[in-house]
C-alpha cells in the first residue's frame, strides 16, 4: 500500500504528531488540549496571526473505533489530519515517521495519545526557540495522576543563560528523563536522518532522543512544562504490559546504544543516569517478565550487557536493594543467575499467619519470599522489620490491625503494600488509622466482608479487591469414600466462642436422633477448659454451660465428643457432615474442607453464605438442615452432592487459584 500524502498545506510552526491505537476510551483530553491551544495559537481558520501549528493523528490500525472518532473530530479542524498505517506496527516509532514525513512544521512535537499538550509552555518553547536557533528545546514534565486529582512536577533544571549544548547535553541526561515530547527542528532531523528504529518495540524514544540531542548545535530549556503526563490509576498508561525475550534484548541494546552515543560526545550515560534508568526499568521487568516467552539466548544476551559494563555499573548507587543486588550478582555469575535474580521479592507479615503459610511453597515459584511473624498484634522487632521491608519490592499484610498500619507508615513509594483483611478487624480501629494513600490494595475474604470493609473504614471501592481463602483442595485424604457409616458422624471445626453456634449443633444432632440413634457430633478443637479467657466471661461461661445441660437433658452424653486439635486434612473423611452454624463469619474454613475430604459442609444461613458456598447447602433453620442431612443417608446420592461440592472448591478456592490472583493483584497494583 502506498502512503497517503497530504497535499495543499501551508508551512507551519509546529507539527504535533500524535500516534493512537485502541485509544477510543483515553485520547479526549489529548484532543481537548489541542483545541484549547489552536485557541492560544490560532491559524489562519479563526483570525489569523503571526503563529500556527498543525494536528497529525496517525492510527497504528487500532481494532476500535479510533480511526473513526479521531476523523470525526479533525474535521472541524482545517489543520487536523488523520492518517493510518498499512498494518499494525507494534509500537509507536512507525506512527511517528509517518507523521514526520508528511510534517510541514519548522518544528515538529512527538505528543502521546493519552498525554495533554501544555500552551504555556508550548508558547514560550517556540518564542525561546525562534529567538534563540535553537534546535531543540526541552521543560519539565507536569504528571497528572488521574483518579488522585494530584499533580507533580518533575524533570526540572536550572540551566545557565548561555550553557553550551554539550553542557546542556550533560545536564539533561543528568536531570531529566530521555523522553521524546519536546520541540524539535525538523530540519536537524531531516539532514541527519534521524528517526525510530521500526524493528524494536522497546527504547527506542530514548535512543531517538540521543542521537538527535547528539546532533544539537544549540539547546534550549524552558521552565514550563510543554505537556501534561496522565498517569492512570494502577500505575501505567495502557494495559499490563509483559517483558518478553525479544523486549529485555531491546532494552538492554538501546541502553547500550544511548551510551555509546554519549561518548561521541565525552559523556557517559550510564554515569549520568544510569542509576534511574536501569533501575525504573527492572523494577518493571522484574515485576512483568513473561517466563514463558524468555528463552536462554535472551537471558544471555541480556545478562552480557551488565558482565561487559559491570566496571561502569558497580560505581552506581541503585535506590532499589532487589536492582543492586541483581546487577552485581549476574554481573559476575551473568546467565545462571537470572531466573535466581528475576523473582519478585515478597515479604510476608502479621501476627498470625495460619491462613497464608501454608500458600508459602507455592508462591515461591514466582517469588522470593521472607516472613516477618509478629509475635503478638502489637509487638514486633522493628529493626527486623525494617531490613525486611528495605529488601522486598512486594508486602502482603494479614489482618488489617497494628502490622497493617507501621508496614503503610513505612513502605517506599516504589514499594507495593496490600493489606487482607479477615473480619474481626471490622471492630478494631487500625482501618481508621492506616495512612491509606500508601496502600496499593486491601483485600476481603468474602463478598460481604468486601462490603462490610468499605463501610466501615469508608475506603475506596476501587482499592478493595476481594481474593478468597484458600484450600490444598487435593491434599484432603478422601480414603473413606465407601464408609457408610460417615454418614451418620457430623462435627464442627472449632465451637469457640459462643458466636460459633455450638447449640444450634446439638439442637440439630437431637433431631437427627429422634430418627436415628446413630448420629454423633464430634467437635474438632480446644475444649471451653482450656481457654482461660472464657472464666472472665459470664456470657460465654453461661452459654457453655447451657450447651453441658442440653447434651445431658437429651441423652447425648455419649453421642457428642471433644476431639481436641488434629489434622482436618486426615480427620476430615470420617464425618460425612462439617457444620456451619454460626451466628455470623468471614468464610467458616472448616465447612469447606468437608467438600474437599470428599464429605459435604451445610450452613445455618449467616450473612454473605450463600455468596462463598454453593446456595442449595445454605438452610434456613436447624430444622431444614436435618432434612437434608436424612435425605442423604443414600451413600449413592450422598456421594453425587459431595463430589459437586469438592468440585466447586477446586474450581473457586484451590491453592492454585489463589496463587494466581495474588500475582495479579500485585500487577495491576505495582
Amino acid at each position: 500500500m502506498s502512503e497517503v500524502t497530504i497535499v495543499n498545506r501551508p508551512v507551519v510552526d509546529i507539527s504535533f504528531i500524535v500516534p493512537m491505537y485502541n485509544a477510543e476510551e483515553k485520547f479526549s483530553r489529548c484532543v481537548a488540549s489541542l483545541r484549547e491551544l489552536e485557541a492560544a495559537l490560532p491559524s489562519p481558520r479563526n483570525g489569523g496571526g503571526n503563529l500556527s501549528f498543525e494536528a497529525i493523528f496517525i492510527d497504528d490500525c487500532s481494532t476500535d473505533a479510533t480511526f473513526a472518532l479521531l476523523s470525526d473530530a479533525a474535521e472541524a479542524h482545517d489543520h487536523w489530519y488523520v492518517l493510518q498505517t498499512p498494518r499494525n506496527s507494534g509500537s509507536p516509532s512507525a506512527p511517528r515517521n509517518l507523521g514526520l514525513r508528511q510534517a510541514r512544521g519548522r518544528y515538529v512535537f512527538f505528543l502521546d495519545g493519552d498525554d495533554e499538550v501544555n500552551g504555556e509552555g508550548i508558547r514560550a518553547a517556540l518564542e525561546l526557540a525562534d529567538g534563540s536557533s535553537h534546535d531543540v528545546v526541552r521543560g519539565p514534565v507536569l504528571v497528572h495522576y488521574l483518579g488522585e486529582d494530584r499533580r507533580v512536577l518533575i524533570d526540572r533544571m536550572s540551566p545557565d543563560h548561555d550553557a553550551s549544548a554539550a553542557a546542556m547535553l550533560e545536564l539533561i541526561a543528568r536531570e531529566q528523563s530521555l523522553n521524546c515530547s519536546a520541540l524539535w527542528r525538523k530540519d536537524l532531523l531531516i539532514e541527519h536522518q534521524l528517526a525510530f528504529d521500526e524493528s524494536v518495540k522497546m527504547g527506542e524514544d530514548i535512543v531517538f532522543t540521543a542521537q538527535a540531542m547528539s546532533q544539537a548545535q544549540s539547546i534550549g530549556y524552558v521552565d514550563t512544562p510543554l505537556f501534561h503526563y496522565l498517569r492512570q490509576p494502577g500505575g501505567g498508561n495502557s494495559s499490563m504490559h509483559y517483558y518478553s525475550g525479544r523486549e529485555l534484548r531491546e532494552l538492554v541494546t538501546s541502553w547500550q546504544t544511548v551510551e555509546d552515543c554519549f561518548l561521541t560526545r565525552g559523556l557517559s550515560y550510564f554515569e549520568l543516569h544510569g542509576e534511574k534508568t536501569i533501575n525504573y526499568a527492572l523494577r518493571l521487568v522484574f515485576r512483568y517478565h513473561d517466563r514463558g516467552s524468555i528463552g536462554s539466548e535472551d537471558m544471555e544476551d541480556f545478562c552480557d550487557f551488565f558482565v561487559r559494563n559491570s566496571t561502569k555499573l558497580s560505581r552506581l548507587k541503585f535506590a532499589d536493594a532487589h536492582v543492586a543486588d541483581f546487577v552485581s550478582v549476574v554481573s559476575i555469575r551473568g546467565a545462571s543467575a537470572f531466573w535466581e535474580m528475576m523473582r519478585p521479592r515478597l515479604l510476608i507479615a502479621g501476627h498470625d499467619l495460619k491462613f497464608i503459610k501454608s500458600a508459602v511453597p507455592l508462591l515461591r515459584e514466582w517469588f522470593e519470599v521472607r516472613v516477618d511473624e509478629w509475635p503478638s498484634e502489637i509487638m514486633h522487632d522493628e529493626r527486623q522489620s525494617k531490613q525486611l521491608l528495605a529488601w522486598a519490592d512486594y508486602v502482603w499484610v494479614e489482618w488489617l490491625t497494628a502490622a497493617s498500619v507501621w508496614y503503610a507508615e513505612h513502605v517506599r513509594p516504589t514499594q507495593k503494600l496490600v493489606v487482607r483483611m479477615h473480619r474481626y478487624e471490622l471492630g478494631r480501629s487500625y482501618g481508621d488509622q492506616i495512612p491509606v494513600h500508601k496502600v496499593g490494595a486491601f483485600v476481603a475474604i468474602a463478598p460481604h466482608c468486601l462490603e462490610d470493609m468499605i463501610e466501615r473504614f469508608s475506603f475506596d471501592r476501587a482499592k478493595v479487591h476481594y481474593i478468597p481463602n484458600f484450600y490444598q483442595v487435593d491434599s484432603y485424604d478422601r480414603s473413606e469414600a465407601d464408609d457408610e457409616g460417615r454418614l451418620f458422624r457430623l462435627a464442627v471445626i472449632g465451637a469457640v466462642p459462643r458466636r460459633k453456634g455450638l447449640l444450634r449443633a446439638l439442637e440439630l444432632l437431637r433431631s437427627l436422633r429422634e430418627i436415628d440413634q446413630r448420629y454423633t457430633l464430634s467437635i474438632l478443637g480446644k475444649e471451653v477448659s482450656e481457654m482461660p479467657w472464657i472464666a472472665w466471661d459470664p456470657h460465654e461461661q453461661a452459654y457453655f454451660a447451657a450447651c453441658e445441660e442440653f447434651v445431658r437433658e437429651n441423652g447425648m452424653d455419649d453421642a457428642v465428643t471433644w476431639v481436641g486439635w488434629t489434622d482436618v486434612r486426615k480427620e476430615a473423611r470420617k464425618y460425612g457432615f462439617v457444620l456451619s452454624t454460626s451466628e455470623h463469619e468471614g468464610s467458616h474454613v472448616g465447612p469447606g474442607e468437608a467438600y474437599c475430604a470428599g464429605n459435604q459442609g451445610i450452613f445455618l444461613r449467616w450473612r454473605g453464605a450463600e455468596f462463598v458456598y454453593p446456595e442449595e447447602q445454605v438452610f434456613d433453620t436447624v430444622e431444614q438442615m436435618a432434612s437434608h442431612v436424612l435425605r442423604m443417608r443414600d451413600l449413592n446420592e450422598f456421594n453425587v452432592v459431595a463430589e459437586q461440592g469438592r468440585e466447586f472448591m477446586k474450581d473457586s478456592y484451590d491453592i492454585g487459584r489463589f496463587i494466581q490472583r495474588v500475582r495479579r493483584l500485585f500487577q495491576k497494583v505495582g
